[in-house]
């Protein structure tokens, strides 16, 4: 049965970025207010080196080491998955037995980066590679992968919804709870950077080569990145059998599909706003409860304008809001999980990151988002917004627990 009122805990969450490796690191890092983007080191790119983005500080041998796999065919997506998610768990108290748990997955990239790795090498047949990757290339592996080393025994999904496909996957764990099929579900994305994924948006024309300026008059377009969140979603009664107090509530959440273009928003705001007084219908909230808006926030020209026109219509000038991605880069799938833990991070710890790189307010709109660390802030609600190409918006809602 589907019941709508079963209150949903995050018990748990781990995350990986070019923030940290840890929570706390990546926590630590955005109060700071200094961004860690870096020039990108991409396998035998021309664009190597000329664009800066989010790289997770870690090799693919460290990150190998740090999920204690000798699997050698697992991917970088995978792998930032699997340290994001055994976080996740670990901070939720959840044992190393057998695992009575859902996972919802969110990937785009996939196994692209070992792909354009030996795609050379296997049509030319210069020398011999392993074809065992193979396996893992498809955007479905990181969901087996993820059931498999972590013990699950419940169904596990795939989602890929583009830029919201994070948050759909949180969204779509909480709905599993409410209709009754788990009590635990773990939810998250990864994404990992690739010479593919740079020249596709290269082609876009919206791939900025200095630091990304979000909701400044005069952006240009954004910086990619890579790295994993994961958030353990719990029912609230079986939480408090396990005497697990909640990190933060997952109050409200709302996804509606535009058909205004392929990779365009709609200029008017419309997908924007419809997801956003979703997620507050909700959780029975009024604009004027939510206290932080950590948006979308790409630095791309139709992005930006559509996304403060529906701020503005909905909660006026006053609003605070910001876009943490002058920090983290676009992390594509992972994005809305990567903005979902650090939206926690900063209600538990009571500070407002600053958007870097804004200077001048768009001018249609005059929104200006918060450009200093804001201390001592009570954030009750927050709202996390994720829009991805084909018009997918999801808008997610977290509380703080009384």
């Amino acid at each position: 049965m589907y019941v709508e009122n079963k209150e949903i805990w995050i018990t748990g969450m781990g995350i990986v970025s070019a923030l940290g490796t840890d929570p706390n690191a990546c926590f630590t890092q955005l109060h700071s207010a200094i961004s860690p983007l870096r020039p990108l080191l991409l396998h035998e790119s021309i664009h190597s080196e000329h664009y800066i983005g989010g790289a997770v500080p870690l090799s693919d041998t460290e990150i190998r080491q740090a999920t204690n796999t000798r699997h050698h065919a697992y991917n970088r997506t995978t792998l930032l998955a699997l340290i994001a998610s055994q976080q996740a768990l670990d901070s939720a108290g959840i044992e190393d037995s057998t695992r009575d748990i859902i996972s919802v997955n969110a990937t785009t990239v996939g196994g692209m980066p070992l792909t354009e790795k030996y795609f050379d090498a296997i049509i030319t047949g210069k020398y011999q590679v392993n074809t065992d990757f193979i396996n893992e290339m498809d955007c479905g592996s990181l969901s087996r992968v993820i059931r498999r080393q972590h013990n699950l025994n419940r169904m596990h999904f795939m989602i890929s919804t583009a830029c919201s496909s994070g948050s759909n996957a949180i969204m779509f764990g909480a709905r599993l709870i409410q209709a009754g099929k788990s009590s635990i579900v773990l939810a998250g994305g990864s994404d990992s950077i690739s010479k593919f994924v740079l020249n596709g948006f290269l082609s876009l024309k919206n791939v900025d080569k200095n630091m990304c300026r979000p909701f400044d008059r005069d952006r240009f377009g954004l910086n990619l990145g890579e790295g994993s969140a994961y958030l353990v979603l719990e029912e609230k009664t079986h939480a408090q059998k396990r005497y697990k107090t909640p990190l933060a509530i997952l109050s409200g959440y709302g996804n509606i599909n535009e058909n205004f273009h392929i990779t365009g928003s709609s200029p008017d705001g419309q997908g924007a706003m419809n997801a956003m007084n979703l997620a507050m219908q909700k959780a029975a909230l009024c604009p004027e409860q939510i206290d932080f808006i950590h948006t979308h926030g790409t630095s791309t020209l139709d992005n930006d304008l559509a996304e403060s026109i529906a701020i503005k219509s909905i909660f006026g000038s006053s609003i605070r809001f910001g876009s943490s991605k002058s920090y983290t880069g676009h992390t594509l799938a992972a994005s809305g999980c990567i903005s979902s833990v650090l939206t926690i991070g900063m209600m538990q710890k009571g500070f407002i990151f600053p958007t870097l790189g804004f200077l001048n307010p768009i001018e249609e709109t005059g929104m200006k988002p918060v450009s200093k660390v804001q201390e001592n802030v009570h954030l009750k609600h927050c709202l996390v917004n994720s829009f991805g190409f084909g018009g997918n918006n999801t808008s997610l809602i977290f509380s703080k627990p009384d």
